[in-house]
C-alpha cells in the first residue's frame, strides 16, 4: 500500500477558547497520521506549554496570512470569515462549519469533529482527543475538595444568577468543599464578596496558571464557556449549568465525565434566556453535582478494574 503524502497543515483558530480547545481534535488527528500541524491563535499560543507536539503562533492577522500561509499544503478554520475569509488568502482553504450541522440534537461536536477528520479527510485511528499533555509537576487532584467554579460567560443571558452561585457556595462549603471561584482580572471587583463567604478567589496569573489551577483540583462547576472546555481538556469532571439544553449537549465538554444541569422547566425563546438563572436551582444543582461525583467515582473504579 502506498504510503499517504504528509502534508503541511495550518489550524487557525478563532478568538473563542471553547471553540479552539474544539479544532484541536482536528490538528491533533492531522499530527496523529504523521502530518505537520502548526495552529495559529491566541489562546492555544497561551497554552502552549499544554501543547508541546504542534508548532504554535499567535494569531494570524489578515494583512499576514497569504505570505505566512504560502507555504502551506492545507489550512483550516472552523467558522467562516472568522477571522477572516481564508479561503481569499489560501486556494486549499477549509471551514468545518460549511460541511457540518452547526448545533442540533444527537450529537456531540467533539465526537463529530473526529468522525470529520475520518470521513472526509480520510485519516486513520481518529481520535476526539485534542493532543493536550499535561505539564511536568503537575499533580492532578491535588486539592481533591477544591471546586472550581466559573460564574461568568461572554454574554449575560448564559449566566446563572450570582445569588444563586451565593447560595450554592455556602452549601459546599458546609458539605466540606472548597469553592473557588474563577474569573478574569477585569471581573475580580465583582466577584470579591465571595471571600466575605469564605470562598476562594485565585488570581492564577493568566490561562496557563488557569488551566493549572483547575488540573490539581477536584471538580468543577461553571456555565457553558470555554473555561468548562479547559477543565475537560485538563481532565477534570465537569457540571454545566445551562438554559439551552439542546444546544449544550452538543456542544458540551467531552474529555472527561461531565453533566449538564438545567432547570427543570424552561419556558421557550425569550423568556428562557432570561427567566432560567434563576429557575434553576442551588439545590437542583448539588444533586447533579453528586451524581457526577459518583458518575466519577464508577468511573475511576472500571479504570483500575481494567474495564476501560
Amino acid at each position: 500500500m502506498q504510503e499517504k503524502e504528509k502534508e503541511k497543515v495550518a489550524v487557525l483558530m478563532a478568538p473563542r477558547l471553547g471553540d479552539s480547545l474544539l479544532m484541536m481534535v482536528i490538528a491533533h488527528n492531522f499530527r496523529k497520521n504523521g502530518h505537520e500541524v502548526t495552529v495559529f491563535g491566541d489562546y492555544i499560543w497561551q497554552l502552549r506549554d499544554w501543547f508541546p507536539d504542534f508548532i504554535v503562533h499567535r494569531s494570524l492577522h489578515e494583512a499576514q496570512a497569504r505570505e505566512t500561509l504560502s507555504g502551506f499544503d492545507r489550512t483550516i478554520q472552523m467558522h467562516p470569515g472568522w477571522p477572516f475569509d481564508l479561503s481569499a488568502v489560501h486556494p486549499n482553504a477549509l471551514t468545518y462549519d460549511e460541511h457540518v450541522v452547526v448545533t442540533g440534537k444527537g450529537f456531540v461536536k467533539a465526537f463529530q469533529m473526529r468522525d470529520f477528520c475520518r470521513d472526509y479527510f480520510k485519516l486513520d485511528a481518529c481520535t476526539h482527543g485534542n493532543g493536550m499533555v499535561i505539564p511536568p509537576g503537575l499533580h492532578k487532584h491535588r486539592h481533591p475538595q477544591r471546586v472550581t467554579i466559573h460564574p461568568t460567560s461572554t454574554g449575560a443571558l448564559r449566566c446563572w444568577a450570582p445569588t444563586r452561585f451565593r447560595t450554592l457556595a455556602i452549601a459546599l462549603l458546609r458539605s466540606g468543599f472548597e469553592p473557588a471561584f474563577i474569573v478574569s482580572p477585569s471581573e475580580r471587583p465583582d466577584w470579591e464578596w465571595v471571600t466575605e463567604l469564605g470562598a476562594l478567589l485565585p488570581d492564577n496569573g493568566g490561562l496557563d496558571g488557569v488551566a493549572r489551577y483547575i488540573h490539581e483540583s477536584g471538580w468543577f462547576i461553571g456555565n457553558e464557556s470555554g473555561i468548562g472546555h479547559l477543565a475537560s481538556s485538563v481532565g477534570i469532571s465537569v457540571l454545566t449549568l445551562t438554559g439551552r439544553l439542546k444546544r449544550t449537549r452538543a456542544w458540551r465538554p467531552a474529555w472527561s465525565e461531565s453533566r449538564i444541569v438545567a432547570p427543570w422547566y424552561i419556558p421557550g425563546g425569550r423568556l428562557r434566556d432570561r427567566y432560567w438563572r434563576v429557575l434553576l436551582t442551588p439545590r437542583h444543582v448539588l444533586r447533579e453535582f453528586g451524581k457526577l461525583r459518583a458518575e466519577s467515582a464508577a468511573a475511576n473504579t472500571n479504570v483500575i478494574n481494567g474495564q476501560t
